[in-house]
């Protein structure tokens, strides 16, 4: 496990909030990983909570952040670090999911209930931290899949693989983002499948529970292709849902057909020349590459 260190300033913040003296302070040991999710889930629930940040959104337009708005998020991003998805990515995120969830009302006929149809303020879901996919989908109510990501090097070229529920990158599915990106297959026998084969606070800037296609948008990313893995289509007559992780405490629940539409929308305006390959289904036997823009 990743140990996430925390900040002496940031100590010093929930230190004063407990009334610790500065000789208490002095005595205390440096807190555990596990320790260091619980002082950043008391600075969470300290702010103001993101559904006001959407239903102002919802209400006004995105195009209304106000400064107190944009000071929250920034807030954020600074005490939880990579625990949490940085203000720029949330605003982005729920840009696109609006539209998404739009989009995807008009193909519907008839909606089976006014669930189906809430807007995104109301699809926001509060779950114990985990640290990964596995641990997450336990805590998910039952019909909703969590949202994985993985990222993996392959002949150098690093790789952010993402899909629904929590099965792993198969050794033929590493096939076929290979002949997508023209390796050759000997890199495929080289590289171990859902190892840890790089740091995701390093290379992408994200905690092991947080490694997600949606990154910064206005920050250089060392990903070279974004891979939307298959799911079982099934999942989607089923009507389930998918949980997409804001922070580590923290997920917005979608239909599971907005999350594909969702993803291509994001990467094509916070990293249009990152290249997007989307996986066929579990049937076809090859791989569809989409070429970066820009």
């Amino acid at each position: 496990m990743t140990v996430l260190a925390l900040p002496a300033y940031f100590l010093s913040i929930i230190y004063t909030k407990r009334g610790c003296t500065a000789t208490m302070r002095s005595s205390i040991v440096s807190p555990s990983p596990f320790q260091n999710l619980q002082l950043l889930e008391e600075v969470l629930y300290d702010l103001p909570p993101l559904e006001g940040v959407f239903l102002h959104w919802h209400t006004h337009g995105v195009t209304a952040t106000t400064a107190g708005i944009s000071s929250l998020l920034a807030r954020r991003k600074q005490l939880l670090g990579p625990t949490t998805l940085s203000g720029a990515c949330i605003q982005l995120l729920y840009e696109c999911a609006t539209n998404c969830l739009r989009r995807l009302y008009l193909t519907w006929q008839n909606l089976h209930c006014p669930w189906d149809s809430r807007p995104v303020h109301t699809r926001l879901l509060r779950h114990w931290p985990s640290t990964s996919a596995a641990e997450t989908q336990t805590l998910l109510p039952p019909g909703v899949l969590v949202h994985k990501a993985v990222s993996i090097t392959l002949a150098e070229t690093l790789l952010l693989c993402t899909g629904a529920g929590t099965r792993s990158v198969t050794r033929l599915q590493l096939r076929r983002i290979a002949a997508a990106l023209a390796l050759t297959s000997r890199v495929v026998k080289q590289c171990p499948v859902n190892a840890l084969t790089s740091n995701p606070v390093e290379t992408i800037g994200m905690h092991p529970g947080m490694i997600s296609p949606f990154l910064h948008p206005s920050q250089h990313t060392a990903v070279s292709a974004l891979v939307l893995l298959p799911w079982p289509e099934l999942w989607e007559s089923q009507e389930r849902e998918v949980a997409i992780s804001l922070s580590q405490w923290e997920s917005l629940v979608l239909p599971l057909d907005c999350l594909r539409p969702l993803i291509r929308s994001y990467a094509r305006r916070a990293y249009p020349g990152v290249r997007v390959i989307e996986l066929e289904s579990e049937g076809a036997l090859y791989a569809h590459a989409e070429p970066g823009i820009g």
